[in-house]
């Protein structure tokens, strides 16, 4: 899968007999999770970058049974699409499989409004917290939008667990202020090494699937410290994806992980895990972020300061999300 999407290529201004470069302004992770929707589903996402010509993936990679798309439209100022899967109007995406569209030449900015038609009771995938994927109303199936004709320099992807995914207040990736296009490949509840899909697992899916992803930010550690993991753990997983960004050519900065005492699973066997993981960033990774100091109560340095505090003394909330995207140069 990863051969095909990168046959396809991924970019901007093209000459003739080139091939056409396509860059990623939105995606959101797939999801074991599943939404019953309506027949037909509208989608406004928000793209951190535009184009003259669009293309969206659609996904079924965690179904266990094939899903019928009889009809994909696209609308962005003012002017409108239909969308085609190999020259026809509907699609048929197997189990455990994506698909991109046909291209449709349209000048994008800011927003594209997608709707899907599918058969009563079509199982959904795709995170579709609108506030995690910065959506509004529902994501059904769309997992990616790209574009080419564009002058972005590239993507860069947030990639980590749910202080990157997101919550009611928002996220941090969406306030960082970049030329490049953001994409979020945080998941709530994700680990390095540990449970189900961990991100040394997923990196090449949600991370490195587009030869225009030039750089990632990695913001990880905690739940696998939450599962018994060693700082030699999580750092063998930081040093992981690393080496594994390294090989595809995009550079790899590293966030500390940020204060947690007072968070129901907190104990100081595990906080000892945490600032020796942070230590050893701060030494051994230069560019890291310091999202750690930056978060951290000045009276109690284990802790999260208050007024960035979500209430339940792990998760940041908005004010502590724009002081993280202050942080991040890319």
């Amino acid at each position: 899968m990863l051969a095909l999407l990168l046959a396809c290529g991924a970019s901007g201004v093209h000459d003739r007999g080139a091939p056409v470069r396509w860059l990623p302004v939105w995606q959101a992770v797939p999801t074991l999770s599943a939404a019953t929707p309506d027949q037909v589903v509208r989608t406004t996402v928000d793209l951190t970058a535009g184009g003259t010509a669009v293309r969206v993936r659609l996904s079924n990679l965690m179904g266990i049974k094939p899903v019928r798309i009889e009809r994909v439209a696209v609308a962005a100022n003012g002017e409108s699409r239909e969308l085609s899967f190999r020259g026809s109007r509907g699609v048929l995406l197997k189990a455990r499989s994506e698909v991109y569209s046909d291209p449709v030449q349209l000048v994008v900015t800011q927003t594209l409004e997608i709707t899907t038609h599918t058969p009563e009771g079509t199982p959904c995938q795709a995170r579709a917290l609108r506030t995690i994927t910065s959506a509004r109303d529902h994501v059904c199936l769309v997992s990616a939008v790209e574009v080419a004709g564009f002058t972005a320099p590239g993507a860069v992807v947030m990639f980590g667990d749910s202080i990157t995914e997101g919550n009611s207040a928002g996220t941090w990736p969406s306030m960082v202020q970049t030329d490049y296009a953001v994409l979020n490949a945080g998941v709530s509840g994700n680990s390095l090494l540990a449970g189900d899909a961990p991100m040394i697992t997923r990196l090449y899916r949600d991370v490195l699937y587009s030869d225009e992803v030039r750089k990632v930010v990695l913001l990880a550690g905690i739940n696998d410290i939450q599962h018994g993991l060693s700082a030699e753990n999580v750092i063998a997983g930081i040093r992981t994806v690393q080496l594994r960004c390294r090989n595809e050519g995009v550079s790899v900065v590293v966030g500390t992980i940020t204060p947690w005492r007072g968070w129901a699973n907190w104990t100081e066997e595990r906080e000892q895990q945490r600032l020796a993981t942070n230590a050893w960033i701060r030494a051994n990774v230069p560019g890291a972020i310091d999202f750690d100091a930056a978060l951290r109560d000045p009276a109690d340095p284990l802790r999260l300061r208050p007024e960035f505090d979500s209430g339940d003394h792990l998760h940041p909330n908005a004010t502590a999300f724009g002081a993280m995207a202050r942080l991040v140069r890319v």
